[in-house]
């Protein structure tokens, strides 16, 4: 099933969030199930270009490392990360722990989802997703105060 996947950070200098097509396994039924087969689906993507990336180590020994144009830049500017496609750790990530942490960070209000732009609620809330829906992820952020 593919879905248009969209991920609001909150303190981007970039407005315009432009909505990705992820494909995930399944047609969930719960917003638990719908969580883990995006996660699953966002730590294979993540996988595969790990493995497709750059030897830090040997930058310049490896030939399949394209310089990045001043148009690139500009436009990484603007999101605010100018990133070179490295994998700093060298690791891949393992899907299970990734659901883990994903479906506690739900329970715990870190991000909320919106399926076409409706709120989703408990974890085992029943959901009707189709083919081409939108899924918006925004973080939330803790803001930091002080007592007197």
């Amino acid at each position: 099933m593919k879905l248009m996947f969209e991920q609001k950070k909150p303190g981007r200098t970039r407005q315009s969030i432009e909505p990705v097509e992820i494909e995930i396994e399944g047609m969930p039924s719960t917003v638990g199930a719908l969580i883990a087969a995006t996660v699953r689906a966002c730590v294979d993507a993540f996988n595969r270009r790990a493995l497709r990336a750059p030897d830090r180590d040997n930058m310049d020994s490896d030939s399949i490392h394209r310089v990045i144009g001043s148009d690139r830049i500009a436009d990484l500017v603007e999101t605010g990360r100018v990133a070179f496609g490295i994998v700093y750790n060298g690791k891949t990530e393992v899907p299970d722990k990734a659901v883990v942490n994903a479906l506690q960070s739900y329970e715990d209000g870190i991000f909320r989802m919106f399926l076409n732009g409706k709120p989703l609620g408990e974890l085992k809330e029943e959901i009707n997703v189709k083919d081409g829906d939108t899924l918006t992820v925004v973080r939330l952020t803790m803001l930091a105060g002080r007592l007197w």
